[in-house]
């Protein structure tokens, strides 16, 4: 510990020795803070990402250069889906402990070596704010279609779920909020108000629900002559079963009405009808052929507007394609590779001419580290975000074109997210090509760990520096 005033280092005195200031009372406010970062920590293991915003926020309070505490607040923030306030957490945690700070050193790492991630936060920051507006001016079909697509980007954005949830209590989908209170719930397990919005949603389908319930002690209304009698339903059961011989009277005597009808009136009745259902069948055959043949005539138009819909298709598609061919190759020449790697992967090559094939080739030559980095940047994003299923898709199309990119890392990802979804089999494939390869690598090594747990535990073992 520093003395506040000339900045030597003490010990457990309370006086500072060199210049003999009384450092009693700011050992007891740097304690206080370091007692809020543990009950902050505390929280955030268990996931109550609010309630440890609020300790790390007390602790910086009382001491601005407790760079734990502040580290620890930008996670929580980052957990939340606010990026940008993370990123203010970090770099003021760099520029009060430049050296020494290795957290906030490997979390602004991260950032910086996804370029393509502040972008994609800024996009969805603006759809956020889109949706507010849209909020505000009425539009809450408009401003749903906002959030979901945020929420796509983002689903750590937990004020985005809130919001869509709001939307859908307003429109009175209780069910839908419910899923997307709990989504956020599951992020931040004790915000107040996720929790008090799944509050409302609970009290609203209680009340659907009660509305719906029959009540235990209904009534029953009959008339009786000139009366109207009111009793209870199990007063009125009880009168029915002790009517019930006089209801057996009466259920005869309707049966046997009915068989006389049957045997008397029905017969006669089919005879009439007999002759005009002879006629009707007639009739019916007749249309029945007509609309046959028009059948088959609508049928014969429907195959010639496919064929001439279908020739219309892959002219469109030919159209399509070299624009998009042109978009790429205009990208390309201005610098921006990575909207010229968006367009090129628009574009169809089976319907491109001959010329055309060669300039998508050519092009396509140029941009494929651009493509193949894209893919993978976006499979290490899907893996630390622990959805291992679209970091296998994007890990697959990176080892399809370069099996060995980035020195075995692509190779190693695939299979150590084969390794978290039980793919076992598909595991030991890559380790076993990464460690062929690169033997001595940090990757190699790391592969030999999880082919030597083969035959115990695969899953045991954890990833590496």
């Amino acid at each position: 510990m520093q003395c506040f005033r000339c900045g030597a280092e003490v010990g457990s005195e309370n006086t500072c020795y060199n210049c003999g200031a009384d450092i009693l009372l700011y050992k007891q406010i740097i304690y206080t803070s370091y007692v809020f970062y543990n009950q902050g920590l505390e929280k955030a293991k268990v996931r109550d990402l609010s309630g440890a915003i609020e300790m790390l926020k007390s602790s910086l309070q009382y001491y601005k250069y407790n760079t734990r505490a502040r580290n620890l607040l930008g996670l929580c923030y980052y957990q939340m889906g606010e990026t940008v306030r993370a990123l203010n957490e970090w770099v003021l945690s760099k520029n009060l402990q430049e050296d020494d700070n290795p957290f906030a050193d490997r979390y602004l790492a991260e950032i910086e070596n996804n370029p393509g991630l502040l972008s994609k936060l800024n996009s969805t920051i603006k759809k956020y704010n889109q949706a507010i507006d849209y909020c505000k001016a009425g539009s809450r079909d408009l401003a749903s279609i906002q959030l979901k697509k945020v929420i796509s980007q983002n689903p750590n954005f937990v004020k985005a779920h809130q919001l869509l949830a709001l939307l859908y209590i307003q429109d009175k989908k209780y069910s839908d909020a419910r899923k997307v209170l709990v989504a956020a719930s599951k992020i931040d397990s004790n915000n107040t108000t996720t929790i008090r919005y799944i509050h409302e949603v609970k009290e609203r389908l209680k009340e659907q629900n009660t509305g719906r319930r029959r009540k235990k002690n209904d009534v029953v209304t009959f008339a009786d002559g000139n009366d109207t009698v009111i009793m209870s339903e199990n007063s009125f059961r009880s009168m029915l079963d002790n009517s019930r011989s006089s209801f057996m009277n009466i259920l005869l005597g309707l049966v046997v009405g009915l068989l006389i009808c049957f045997f008397l009136v029905v017969p006669t009745v089919k005879d009439n009808k007999s002759g005009q259902n002879k006629q009707t069948v007639l009739a019916l055959n007749e249309e029945l052929k007509r609309a046959k043949s028009e059948t088959k005539s609508l049928q014969n138009e429907i195959d010639d507007l496919k064929n001439s819909l279908s020739a219309y298709d892959d002219k469109q598609d030919i159209a399509t394609s070299y624009d998009n061919l042109f978009a790429a190759q205009n990208a390309f020449e201005s610098g921006d590779e990575q909207s010229a790697s968006e367009s090129i992967q628009l574009v169809t090559k089976d319907v491109l001419g001959e010329s055309g094939q060669k300039a998508y080739d050519s092009l396509y030559a140029k941009l494929g580290p651009t493509i193949i980095k894209g893919y993978y940047d976006d499979g290490n994003k899907f893996y630390l975000d622990e959805n291992y299923e679209s970091a296998i898709t994007n890990f697959e199309t990176v080892v399809g074109i370069d099996e060995y990119y980035n020195d075995g890392a692509a190779l190693f990802l695939l299979g150590d997210c084969y390794r978290l979804t039980d793919e076992s089999e598909k595991a030991l494939e890559c380790f076993n090509k990464v460690v062929e390869k690169y033997p001595k690598s940090k990757w190699g090594r790391q592969a030999k760990t999880y082919i030597a747990a083969d035959g115990t535990d695969l899953n045991a073992a954890e990833v590496g520096d």
